[in-house]
């Protein structure tokens, strides 16, 4: 098949998908054609492939994943409706992520925020360089996107995130449960293919069976409910980003039809400049 926004690279049992949209730091697009439909059709390519045990997601470019691509997707007067068809495409696209049977690593390096986020919280194991950085920053503008990390982080740290918006470094978002580990950037890549290739040699029947296990009792305790109840409430919350204001009182929507995501950014900064979390200690070598 043919991807225009991935690279799909297979070896010793393991198929590497690298998004592949630098100059948009592989902003997360919607719809047909977009980098998100292809992820979902090359997650359904390995999973149809008996050579591969797992799967190993990375990036090209300075950024795993900034996010949304909001370019042109501003709306003015969009019904709720609206936003329930275009929430879910997303849930379709997280949901097809999770029924993958085989095993999905993603390795991290750069900015992961807003739909990055979201689109990590899908996979079975995560693994971050120590120059990643992460955050929930669409809070600023009035969207919603917390909803699939609380089970992972908990209420009190997916509340700072979406609130305030505020980027975490890599040792808080292990900390928090977000990542499994934390390695220097230079081995982030070989760190995440010998543990992909770890896993593609295990019992494949067995491998696929525990992490179906594992995830059906997520579910029954609770996280499936959790879902659906956190997708009604960003629907809502979705509707009515239109009306979310920068402090200088001009509408969030109206600043990115005029000027575009640099124009969008810099009255998003105006909020705050520095973090209120500290800085944490860099990682070892």
């Amino acid at each position: 098949m043919d991807f225009q926004h991935l690279l799909l690279e297979k070896r010793d049992g393991v198929l590497e998908v690298v998004l592949n949209r630098p100059g948009k730091l592989n902003a997360l697009g919607i719809g047909p054609g977009s980098n998100r439909e292809e992820i979902t059709r090359a997650l359904a390519l390995a999973d149809a492939d008996d050579g591969i045990g797992c799967v190993l997601i990375r990036a090209n470019g300075r950024a795993f994943c900034a996010g949304g691509d909001l370019t042109g997707s501003a709306r003015t007067g969009g019904t709720p409706f609206d936003e329930h068809l275009f929430n879910a495409d997303i849930v379709r696209f997280y949901a097809a992520i999770r029924v993958i049977h085989k095993p999905v690593i993603a390795a991290v390096h750069g900015m992961c925020l807003g739909a990055g986020m979201g689109f990590v919280a899908q996979c079975d194991i995560v693994i971050a360089a120590d120059d990643a950085r992460f955050g929930l920053v669409e809070g600023r503008i009035g969207h919603p996107g917390a909803t699939e990390v609380v089970p992972l982080i908990g209420a009190a740290w997916a509340k700072f995130l979406i609130l305030t918006g505020e980027i975490i470094d890599a040792q808080v978002a292990q900390r928090i449960g977000l990542v499994l580990t934390v390695v220097p950037g230079a081995q982030l890549l070989a760190r995440a293919q010998a543990l992909a290739r770890r896993i593609a040699r295990m019992p494949r029947e067995a491998v696929i069976l525990n992490k179906a296990g594992i995830n059906n009792m997520s579910d029954a305790m609770g996280r499936a409910a959790g879902r659906m109840v956190g997708r009604a409430y960003d629907t809502l919350t979705k509707s009515m980003s239109s009306h979310a204001r920068a402090p200088d009182g001009r509408r969030f929507e109206d600043i990115l039809q005029a000027g575009g995501m640099d124009e969008l950014k810099r009255a998003r900064d105006t909020q705050y400049s520095e973090n209120w979390l500290p800085p944490s200690e860099p990682c070892a070598s």
